[in-house]
């Protein structure tokens, strides 16, 4: 009991609010591009069970690599922000965790199986047939992705209170479509990041099957990334929309308050992506010594100026013509939708020869930074995106429910919760 009653500690220097903000922003990037590197990895290993797709299945042993040595990262840093959430903001956790006990519990219990099965199908590449070694990847994502969507009921719970529990969560408004962007998301920017680090691997020196190989990753992880980054706006206006039915306060805040200059912030990630992602596709056309058509020359202007205009801020775009924010993102999205449509299939995607022609080395030089700024800014905006969630509930901890101030006394439950 005395747990319960001790004095609030503070975190020297860094107060209570930015350590556990650093953790978790650590945290939460480890975590959701594991989340998106176990995804891909399966999606290839399957792909691989069909002849002459080599290249799919060092692409899926490199990715399920990547989850195995970041795994236990990420897991630490939770445990640390647990630590921090436990020690600096005592009645939060307790009032949460009291709420939320069973889905807690389960989902943690999860990583009782997650961990050893990870184990498992990283050192089993070899001894286990190709198909059940691919049904057992994707019981690890699936397990993987099922944490998920647990700990989304979290982030739902926090901006409407309204229903806790192991399945209560999914009631609450906000639920479907924050698991739905988490999702999307965290494939999109996992692949764009993959592309980025392909295009850096080309700067090394290798042989003709080498640079075809990494040609071939950066090229599939760049269109990867860009579809599903164009369902997060159309998924993210669902979400804005039921916050506004649901938490008005929470919106407002969210779009007029302090946060609303970090949207704005969003829109200029966002438009280097897509802007970006363009610039590769374009660029991309020339490895084979090919000449560009009309569209690659007009998407990145217009790409451009969509993006511009949909990043404006409220003094520019007043609200009796805010439509036109929606129009500027409408024109980017479809812009990069047809031209990642007309260039689906690129010469880096041909499985034999290798590719390496002088134009080749030439445009991937070129495209190289394009690449790697989309992958940068496709993780910088995955993360922004916690950062708004967070901030928009203001002085909050549980938006409408439990102040800052409040969360961070010691904990002390009401009479009913105990027996």
């Amino acid at each position: 009991m005395l747990g319960l009653v001790v004095p609030q500690q503070n975190f020297p220097g860094l107060g209570n609010s930015l350590v556990l903000g650093i953790v978790f922003v650590m945290h939460v990037a480890v975590a959701e591009f594991t989340v998106g590197a176990i995804t891909l990895a399966v999606i290839m290993e399957w792909r691989a069970l069909r002849p002459g797709h080599e290249r799919e299945a060092r692409y899926a042993r490199g990715a399920a690599n990547t989850y195995y040595f970041l795994f236990s990262f990420g897991a630490t840093l939770a445990v640390f922000a647990v630590v921090f959430l436990v020690g600096l903001w005592s009645n939060v956790w307790g009032t949460v965790v009291s709420v939320m006990l069973p889905l807690f519990a389960f989902a943690f219990g999860l990583f009782l199986v997650i961990a050893p099965l990870l184990v498992f199908y990283r050192n089993s590449w070899k001894r286990l047939r190709p198909r059940t070694h691919a049904l057992l990847g994707t019981a690890l994502a699936c397990l993987q992705t099922l944490f998920v969507v647990l700990i989304v009921g979290l982030d739902a719970y926090l901006i409407t209170p309204l229903n806790g529990g192991l399945v209560g969560v999914n009631l609450n408004p906000p639920y479907w479509p924050l698991l739905f962007h988490r999702l999307i998301g965290n494939v999109s920017w996992a692949a764009l990041v993959f592309a980025a680090y392909a295009a850096l691997k080309l700067r090394r020196r290798g042989d003709a099957e080498e640079r075809g190989f990494q040609a071939w990753a950066a090229s599939v992880n760049l269109r990867i990334g860009l579809v599903l980054a164009l369902l997060m706006p159309a998924a993210g206006g669902i979400l804005v929309w039921v916050l506004s039915a649901f938490q008005p306060g929470y919106f407002n805040n969210l779009v007029a308050g302090g946060t609303a200059w970090m949207l704005v912030l969003q829109e200029v990630f966002l438009a280097v992506v897509l802007v970006g992602g363009n610039v590769a596709l374009t660029l991309e056309a020339q490895w084979s010594g090919g000449e560009t058509r009309p569209l690659d020359t007009l998407s990145i202007p217009l790409v451009l100026a969509g993006m511009v205009v949909a990043a404006l801020p409220a003094a520019v775009i007043t609200p009796n013509i805010v439509a036109l924010r929606y129009a500027g993102l409408g024109v980017a999205v479809i812009v990069t939708a047809v031209h990642l449509a007309a260039r689906w299939r690129s010469p880096a995607q041909r499985t034999a020869p290798a590719v390496d022609t002088t134009a080749t080395t030439s445009a991937l030089r070129r495209a190289r930074p394009a690449l790697v700024a989309v992958g940068a800014f496709a993780m910088l905006t995955a993360l922004l995106m916690g950062v708004v969630k967070e901030s928009a509930r203001g002085h909050y901890a549980t938006y409408g429910e439990l102040t800052q101030a409040q969360a961070q006394q010691p904990f002390q439950p009401p009479g009913s919760l105990y027996p």
